[in-house]
């Protein structure tokens, strides 16, 4: 992105901006903030180019993924404010993740309103609303069905997605309607510290979408270090290697930057401010790396045992199904994923036989599956036998097929011996987010989401291992 200096060309308050280098200029010169235009890091994007993306009509949705004290609040008010003065008859809302986080943002919109706008107030605003004599408006919401449902507007900025109710990020999303070639769009900026969270689910989907995520972090916005500050001793030199003094240029201060560093484990500090990847901690598979176990190529070792399908059933809740090879010494790649709710097994079973793949020689599966259903009185087990399958079950504890699960992904020695192609994409976001319950010990949540494919898995490791994984609390 070009770098731009800050003038005083411009026509006025409520002039429009043509340009990028025209919008710096009125943020430099209104709002007496430095955005930084240039990233620091590779793959990172500029927090101008944020307001840039909000700013230019045709506008379309945006996705923030920025630190804590990264700018992102204050820019949303800034988009905001801009919004209410150059765009005429523009409805924007405030939605955070809690009351008090939309309040922050209020709180940085409503006096820049009134230095510089104040004769421009219709009437006398109240704590959270605001409306300007050219027909736009602003108002902060709470997080509630009641607040979000049959609203209107043409701008939903919402901020901390992470802390989102789901049913309300969801009713949300039908809010926003074009007028006046003003777009309909919705901000969703955040931090991205839990991989089961909202914040998760928003940057995946907007990623298989091909849509932009737009991502900054700690040194994308931290100042420019002097000269005389000795780097080798820095707290921050494993983060830096030297670039605060070559290429950072923003507004948090070096010291500041130490002190939060010197609070918090090594895993917040990289999870929350520099952005690198969601925290660990309580996930049950910790040494899931997509770029380790992730992989279009089968590994080298030969597979000569023919593939297996790994079975969750249910109706309500998501059937599973994986295809998994797996060699002579044990090198398991999966293949491909089938995960759909709402389908009789017979409706399972036609698409399964139309995959491009052999038909499997044995089904593991779920021992509940051997149960009579309630309507045909004829198990899933025999439904599958009929069909001419071998099919496999037996009891297990979830904490011993997860075990399985585990050494698989990172054996205490030897390599790696899990594998997975891209194309299962569900199984990607359940191996990465499948979490233990908040208050519930060794019991992982289920959601619904990452449950059903992890158990599939788990049951094709159950009934391939011979004897029994002991796993012990201390």
């Amino acid at each position: 992105m070009e770098m731009f200096t800050a003038t005083t060309a411009l026509k006025g308050l409520t002039d429009p901006c043509p340009t990028p280098g025209a919008l710096f200029s009125w943020a430099s010169l209104y709002c007496k903030i430095k955005i930084p235009t240039v990233s620091v890091c590779p793959h990172h994007q500029a927090p101008f180019e944020y307001l840039r993306s909000a700013y230019f009509e045709p506008a379309t949705d945006v996705v923030v993924w920025a630190p804590r004290g990264g700018g992102k609040t204050r820019l949303a008010a800034m988009a905001t404010l801009l919004d209410l003065l150059h765009k005429r008859n523009t409805s924007v809302r405030i939605l955070g993740g809690s009351l008090d986080q939309s309040l922050r943002t209020w709180e940085h919109l409503l006096p820049d309103v009134f230095s510089l706008a104040k004769e421009l107030i219709v009437g006398n605003p109240t704590g959270r609303t605001l409306k300007l004599i050219n027909g736009s408006a602003c108002a902060v919401l709470p997080q509630s069905q009641r607040a979000v449902r049959g609203l209107r507007v043409q701008k939903l900025r919402c901020d901390e997605v992470e802390l989102f109710d789901p049913a309300i990020w969801e009713a949300a999303q039908m809010v926003t309607r074009s007028r006046d070639g003003v777009h309909g769009s919705i901000d969703a900026i955040s931090t991205f510290h839990k991989p089961w969270g909202l914040m998760a689910k928003v940057v995946d989907k907007a990623r298989a979408e091909g849509k932009r995520v737009l991502q900054w972090c700690l040194l994308d916005v931290m100042q420019r270090c002097p000269p005389d500050r000795a780097c080798r001793v820095c707290p921050l030199w494993d983060d830096c290697r030297g670039i605060a003094k070559t290429r950072c240029d923003g507004f948090v201060s070096i010291d500041d930057a130490i002190r939060m560093k010197q609070r918090v484990s090594l895993e917040t500090w990289e999870a929350e401010m520099l952005c690198r990847r969601p925290v660990t901690l309580g996930r049950v598979f910790p040494t899931f790396d997509e770029r380790l176990h992730v992989t279009p190529r089968r590994p080298t070792d030969g597979f000569s045992t023919g593939v297996q399908l790994a079975m969750d059933f249910g109706f309500a809740n998501a059937f599973a199904c994986l295809w998994i090879d797996r060699s002579d010494t044990g090198v398991i790649y999966i293949i491909d994923e089938y995960i759909q709710p709402g389908r009789t097994m017979d409706q399972h079973l036609e698409v399964i036989e139309h995959r491009p793949w052999p038909k499997a020689r044995r089904i593991c599966c779920d021992p509940a599956g051997s149960g009579p259903n309630d309507q045909t009185a004829i198990s899933n087990v025999q439904l599958l036998r009929a069909r001419g399958y071998a099919v496999r079950y037996r009891a297990s504890r979830i904490a011993d097929g997860l075990e399985l699960i585990r050494r698989a992904l990172k054996p205490a020695t030897g390599p790696v011996t899990l594998f997975i192609h891209p194309r299962c994409v569900k199984l990607r976001l359940a191996l990465a987010g499948y979490h233990y319950a908040e208050g519930q010990g060794e019991i992982p949540e289920k959601d619904g989401q990452f449950d059903h494919p992890i158990d599939a898995l788990r049951y094709f490791f159950v009934n391939n291992t011979a004897g029994r994984v002991i796993t012990r609390r201390y």
